[in-house]
C-alpha cells in the first residue's frame, strides 16, 4: 500500500511501504531496477518523512530499498541529517533470516 506525503511543492511523492511500531519507521521501497537510484529516492523520502514527522522524538529514521531478491538498508540521523548506507546487500532467500532480523530489530529497539 503507498503512503502519499506531501511536505511542500518540492517534497511530494508517495512510500511503498512505511512500517511503523512504538515510533519507530521503516520506510521501504520497492523497485524494478537499480539500487543506486532507488536509493537516491529512498534518501529523498526519508528527508521528506524527517520534516512531515517533525513531533517524532526518534533520532534516526531508518529505510530499506529492495529490487525483490535484493535488499540495502540506510539510515536517516535526524540531527545532523546525514544519510549512512549500508556497505552490505542481502540477498533472498540466502539472507532471508538476516533480513528479518534487521526489520526486527529496528522496530523493537
Amino acid at each position: 500500500m503507498e503512503y502519499a506525503i506531501e511536505v511542500d511543492g518540492r517534497l511530494i511523492g508517495s512510500l511503498d511501504y512505511l512500517i511503523r511500531l512504538k515510533q519507530e519507521l521503516i520506510v521501504i521501497e520497492a523497485k524494478k531496477g537499480d539500487l543506486d537510484k532507488g536509493f537516491n529516492q529512498l534518501s529523498a523520502e526519508l528527508i521528506a518523512l524527517d520534516k512531515y514527522e517533525e513531533g517524532n522524538e526518534n533520532d534516526r529514521l531508518y529505510g530499506a530499498i529492495t529490487v525483490g531478491d535484493i535488499w540495502k538498508f540506510g539510515v536517516l540521523e535526524r540531527k545532523r541529517q546525514h544519510i549512512t548506507k549500508d556497505i552490505d546487500s542481502f540477498t533472498i532467500p540466502g539472507d532471508l533470516e538476516r533480513v528479518f532480523s534487521i526489520l526486527i530489530g529496528i522496530l523493537v529497539a
